[in-house]
């Protein structure tokens, strides 16, 4: 009776993970990529325009300043991030991933697709000392067994990615609410490099974001990104760490990638 108990939880919990906590991933191909991007240039009509500031004076923004142009980029990639969670469960990232841009208001919109249970969005614009990240319009989604979380990133003020003058600037720390959360990243600009990609050496700042909190419900990211003159990623690299509470309890995330640029023209 016992073993026969055993056999039906043992069934009990395939049937459960196979059905009903489904965790299939699915890639999110350049043709899907391409379309969505089409579709998104026949309803878009609007130019980037410069950001809003507090100020009442107009922001002068230097002539050989430009967004990254519009269109979809590939990336050869390595990783994937998992959970703990209901047994446990890790999405492998695909060899190839995409970054569409397309115009949104201040300036142009960027979307990771990793998967499509998984991507990462920002907008970028021009201000009077380089590129910045504008302060809303993120967002972080991710799906583990059919249930979703989309995050919306809104912080207290913009950060400068890429500095029209080419100087490093100290650790700048952000208010930030990542979802319902409280979130408090810091963004440091580092040196000017060069990276290997799309087979020829592309000069690059580097930047980098980092999250160090150290409370029950831990967080710990490293998040790398070595951005050509424009601001689009040549590479990017994160380390990703966490507990958080959920539903299923306690949950660990981690997330481990690295994504280089395998071609300098995007596809339209």
């Amino acid at each position: 009776m016992a073993l026969v108990g055993l056999l039906v939880l043992i069934v009990a919990y395939v049937i459960v993970r196979s059905f009903v906590l489904n965790d299939q991933v699915h890639p999110l191909t350049t043709g899907e990529a391409l379309d969505r991007y089409r579709e998104h240039s026949t309803t878009t009509t609007a130019a980037p325009g410069l950001p809003t500031t507090s100020s009442t004076e107009p922001v002068v923004v230097p002539m050989h300043l430009t967004l990254p142009a519009t269109g979809v980029y590939l990336y050869g990639t390595q990783g994937g991030e998992s959970i703990d969670a209901v047994g446990g469960s890790a999405h492998r990232y695909p060899d190839e991933t995409t970054i569409t841009v397309t115009v949104q208001g201040c300036g142009v919109e960027l979307q990771w697709d990793v998967l499509k249970e998984r991507h990462e969005r920002w907008v970028l614009c021009l201000g009077e000392e380089g590129v910045y990240v504008r302060p809303d319009g993120g967002q972080s989604f991710h799906e583990f067994f059919g249930q979703t979380q989309t995050e919306d990133i809104t912080c207290d003020h913009p950060v400068l990615l890429v500095p029209a003058d080419g100087a490093p600037r100290p650790k700048d720390a952000l208010t930030c609410l990542l979802g319902s959360a409280s979130w408090n990243p810091s963004w440091e600009v580092l040196e000017r490099t060069t990276v290997q990609a799309a087979g020829v050496a592309i000069e690059v700042q580097h930047v980098r974001m980092t999250v160090d909190d150290n409370d029950q419900y831990f967080e710990r990211i490293t998040l790398d990104w070595y951005l050509d003159e424009h601001g689009l990623p040549v590479k990017m690299q994160q380390s990703k760490d966490s507990l958080s509470d959920t539903s299923f309890g306690d949950v660990r995330y981690t997330e481990r990638y690295v994504a280089v640029l395998e071609s300098l023209a995007p596809l339209r």
